[in-house]
């Protein structure tokens, strides 16, 4: 994948229209619920940056993965939730506003976490040699750029250009999607041939880290006896992982392109998954897991 106009500008630049996006969403009182809902936003927050990255460490230890393939299952295990989480999860019933809140939280935590588990998983799966040439000061300023501005930018707008913001919520929303399918669209391309040469790979290891994934958070919402919504909202937001991060992060700030093949083919499959949870949810299954009728 060579350094072009798409791979320096228009990548990043999604990723940061996505972070836009989001903050468009949010207002100061989704970061409140830190306190006025601690014991899901902790849950959430804990499984989502540290359960993550163990459960990845463990998964690609069990499978035996290669250095490469073991090092993009850590990078997308550091790139937690993600704008589709909020959609997902407000289609299927979940607690919407706990899944905003969370990904706003996990998005700030995201930019100091992401660049230290990249570090430690490149250098533990593919040598001090890979590592060192990284630079690390220059993934976390990369990482925060991408980040944390465009969603302050965002919130100020809300807050500035409140009704902007209201109606401008559905093309956002669908120019997120577009800018998802096409940051996954170009990495899958450029690394086509790695694709068809393991897609079945790809396939097994992309649905059982979503499977083990959403039941980690699904297990440990019972465990804890949270209101279904919030559980399942849980399992949501720690099931889907945010691969544009995962792809800007390896294609962009990395330069390591390969990275990138496993976050781009696990955002086809979390979708495919998603789509299918949220049909069920939205079916007599669903409504009898929750326990209550919809209209």
């Amino acid at each position: 994948m060579e350094s072009s106009v798409i791979t320096r500008v228009m990548i990043p630049f999604a990723i940061v229209f996505i972070m836009f996006g989001l903050g468009l969403s949010l207002t100061p009182g989704d970061f409140k619920r830190v306190w006025t809902q601690p014991v899901a936003m902790s849950l959430g927050i804990v499984l989502q940056i540290i359960g993550l990255p163990v459960l990845g460490f463990v998964f690609v230890l069990v499978l035996g993965l290669g250095p490469v393939p073991a090092a993009a299952v850590m990078l997308l295990s550091a790139c937690p939730g993600g704008a589709i989480a909020n959609l997902v999860s407000f289609v299927s019933k979940g607690d919407v506003a706990l899944s905003v809140s969370l990904t706003a939280v996990n998005s700030l935590i995201t930019a100091v976490s992401l660049p230290a588990v990249v570090a430690l998983s490149l250098r533990y799966f593919m040598g001090d040699e890979v590592a060192s040439g990284v630079n690390v000061l220059k993934l976390s300023l990369g990482t925060i750029t991408i980040i944390i501005p465009p969603m302050l930018i965002g919130m100020l707008t809300r807050k500035k250009a409140p009704v902007f913001a209201r109606n401008s919520e559905k093309w956002v929303r669908k120019l997120t999607i577009i800018f998802l399918v096409m940051v996954a669209s170009f990495a899958s391309y450029q690394e086509r041939q790695t694709i068809l040469d393991n897609y079945r790979e790809l396939t097994m290891v992309a649905v059982a880290l979503c499977v083990l994934s959403a039941g980690m958070g699904c297990i440990a919402g019972s465990l804890i006896r949270l209101p279904r919504r919030q559980t399942l909202t849980i399992a949501i937001e720690v099931g889907l992982h945010n691969s544009a991060m995962g792809i800007v992060v390896a294609v962009s700030l990395l330069g390591m392109p390969a990275l990138a093949v496993f976050p781009a083919f696990y955002l086809l499959v979390e979708y495919t998954l998603s789509g299918i949870l949220m049909v069920v949810m939205n079916g007599p299954i669903g409504k009898s897991i929750m326990g209550v009728e919809y209209g």
